[in-house]
């Protein structure tokens, strides 16, 4: 059986046309929800990033609270370690002066005698004395004491650059021999200086403690 459409051609495109429209329609709503539906989730989850972001700056405000609040005993452990370095060093540094003057007394030659004796970090050392001297002997023999007793003390370790800075010959005292008349006794007095040689390994500066 032939079918034969008699409607003009302009009405059957319209027709055609009002089918394909709804197809179109639908599509374009479905296309609509689609974008609908994948902004409300993207919001959503911006909303949620938003939501971590606002948490995770929450935290981080009260660890800093809580890391300004022990920062002073950060602060006070360095100052006590910049002070226990400086007292470390000023130890290291430290001369003992009843240990210096025992050990200037083990040197001395048993003809010298010291009439006084200074010792300080920051001036050295002085000692003055007399050595005794016969009158029959030369007086060189007194001086080779005095020689005998710098060669000695630049020997000590804590002590350097000593040096003579007078010597003189004359008298001193009274020597009673019996019921004799006294004698005064011919000796040769001297002054020496040195200084005080810090220890090995000492600092050479000493730290200064921060704000």
């Amino acid at each position: 059986m032939v079918r034969v459409n008699l409607l003009p051609r302009e009405v059957v495109d319209r027709r055609r046309f009002e089918q394909w429209y709804r197809y179109v329609f639908i599509g374009v709503i479905g296309l609509a929800l689609i974008v609908l539906f994948a902004y409300a989730g993207l919001l959503l989850m911006s909303q949620q990033k938003n939501d971590e972001l606002q948490a995770l700056q929450e935290d981080t405000a009260r660890y800093q609270s809580q890391a300004d609040a022990f920062r002073v005993f950060e602060t006070k452990e360095q100052e006590l370690a910049t002070r226990e370095q400086a007292a470390q060093a000023a130890l290291l540094g430290r001369i003992n002066m009843g240990m210096l003057a025992e050990e200037v007394s083990l040197v001395l030659p048993d003809e010298v005698w010291l009439a006084n004796f200074t010792a300080s970090e920051v001036d050295g050392v002085a000692l003055s004395g007399t050595t005794p001297r016969s009158a029959s002997e030369s007086i060189d023999i007194a001086y080779k004491s005095i020689a005998k007793m710098l060669v000695r003390l630049n020997e000590l370790p804590s002590v350097g650059d000593v040096w003579l800075t007078t010597a003189t010959s004359g008298e001193w005292g009274a020597w009673a021999s019996g019921g004799a008349t006294p004698l005064p006794v011919k000796v040769v007095s001297f002054q020496a200086t040195g200084k005080i040689v810090t220890p090995p390994g000492s600092a050479a500066t000493t730290p200064t403690t921060g704000n």
